[in-house]
């Protein structure tokens, strides 16, 4: 995994105003002191264009920018070894753009998620995946259970596009569950930067840490989770550790007062860390 750019247990601003770029980099500018980094999805980077990422950063004052667009197409290697697919594409235009970090599918195949990851790597960026997702349902394709007949499709797969047997992926293979455990599996063998993790679902996130200690970003607090926003980051804090990053938006962004909602959150966020570090001693 490439090098550390965010905080211990950082706080993400997940900035997510759709079709008023004005009001998200006044957003950014409020919260900026509170928060460790920003979060732009793809639907809010229709209006203004890539260059969104740029002048976020810059409200931000150089904090990471993350492009949360997801990205799940073709990856494809060229004859000279190159590599020239669509996921290719989508990253050097977001590397271009500034963005720190970008989301990408591993779903897709083997070749997508390398080809982003390596290329994210020779063009300064860096690369989160999913191997599971915040929304009700999403446990339909990342939670599905793994049987011997599904271990073996994933094993041939794997033989025929790299030497698994040079690698402990046979091995561990054995030990995945669900195509969540995999996801996690492959994000590591392919040198991917962190995991986004769902922060509304604890055992999933324990389930996480039990398989890295890589980068978690964690979407879901606030209008997703079943508890209050301060045991939320509790149960967090606890279970993730300090190679993480909370990532919140409706609370901060949806506030008539950004700032002081962001100045609340990071309060639940030291909070949390201080039980930590008092539990600790």
């Amino acid at each position: 995994m490439g090098e550390k750019v965010i905080d211990d247990y950082a706080i993400v601003l997940s900035n997510d105003i759709v079709d008023d770029p004005v009001r998200m980099l006044e957003v950014c500018v409020a919260a900026e002191p509170y928060v460790d980094a920003v979060k732009i999805g793809i639907t809010s980077s229709m209006v203004p264009g890539v260059d969104i990422f740029e002048r976020a950063k810059a409200a931000m004052n150089g904090k990471p920018v993350l492009a949360d667009y997801k990205v799940a197409d073709i990856g494809f290697r060229a004859k000279d070894e190159s590599w020239q697919g669509t996921n290719a594409k989508i990253v050097r235009a977001l590397t271009a753009a500034d963005a720190s970090y970008i989301t990408v599918h591993t779903f897709p195949g083997l070749s997508s998620i390398e080809e982003a990851i390596a290329v994210a790597h020779e063009t300064g960026g860096r690369v989160l995946t999913l191997p599971y997702m915040t929304h009700k349902g999403a446990d339909l394709f990342f939670g599905m259970p793994l049987d011997d007949a599904q271990h073996n499709h994933i094993e041939d797969v794997l033989e025929r596009y790299l030497d698994i047997d040079s690698t402990n992926l046979r091995v561990d293979l054995c030990t995945c569950d669900t195509i969540t455990d995999v996801i996690l599996l492959l994000g590591q063998h392919f040198g991917v930067d962190g995991f986004i993790a769902p922060g509304n679902n604890p055992a999933l996130l324990r389930r996480y840490r039990e398989r890295t200690d890589g980068e978690l970003w964690c979407p879901g607090f606030g209008r997703q989770s079943d508890v209050t926003m301060d045991k939320q980051f509790e149960n967090w804090a606890r279970i993730v550790g300090p190679n993480s990053a909370a990532i919140v938006g409706s609370a901060i962004y949806k506030d008539e007062d950004p700032a002081k909602a962001a100045e609340v959150i990071r309060g639940y966020r030291d909070q949390a860390v201080a039980r930590l570090t008092e539990g600790s001693r």
